[in-house]
Parts: C-alpha cells; sequence; structure tokens
C-alpha cells in the first residue's frame, strides 16, 4: 500500500478492510506538510503494518513475481519488515 501519509490517508477502518502487510509512505525530508501525521504511523503501527519511509529510507525498490513480494530495498536504510511478509 502507498500513501502520503496525511493524517486521513489510514483509518483503523480503511487498514482492517484493506489489511495491507506493507505501507510505503512517499514524502521527502522535513516536508512543508509534516507528513507522514503521528496519527497515520500510530495506526499503522497499531495493525503491525511494516513501514517504509521514503524520507528515512530513500528510494524504495519492490520486487516481486506477480504474487508474492520477493525482495524489498532501499538506497538510504533498510526498512524493518516483519517475518513473514516476504
Amino acid at each position: 500500500m502507498h500513501i502520503i501519509g496525511s493524517k486521513s490517508s489510514t483509518s483503523n477502518t480503511f487498514l482492517e478492510a484493506v489489511m495491507p502487510k506493507i505501507a510505503v509512505i512517499g514524502v521527502g525530508e522535513n516536508n512543508l506538510f509534516n507528513h507522514p501525521a503521528e496519527i497515520t504511523i500510530e495506526n499503522l503501527e497499531k495493525q503491525k503494518i511494516s513501514i517504509c519511509r521514503t524520507d528515512q529510507n530513500g528510494e524504495i525498490t519492490i520486487k516481486t513475481n506477480g504474487k508474492k513480494i520477493k525482495e524489498i530495498s532501499a538506497t538510504k536504510n533498510s526498512c524493518k519488515i516483519d517475518k513473514g511478509v516476504i
């Protein structure tokens, strides 16, 4: 799931319906909107969703065979991905 991190982007109702395993948040460092919003991160963490952020991890690449994720890499810091996601 790709999100921009606004406070309305990830309600618990939405997350429970979609049930993503990974959230990729595309935001610039020190952006004017202060994204991602704290509530966004809290909601993702509450649902135990792994988070990759472009402001912290750099460019994020996800390799898949079309059905399963095979690899996730980042140019800065590695994304913290829960076991069982890959």
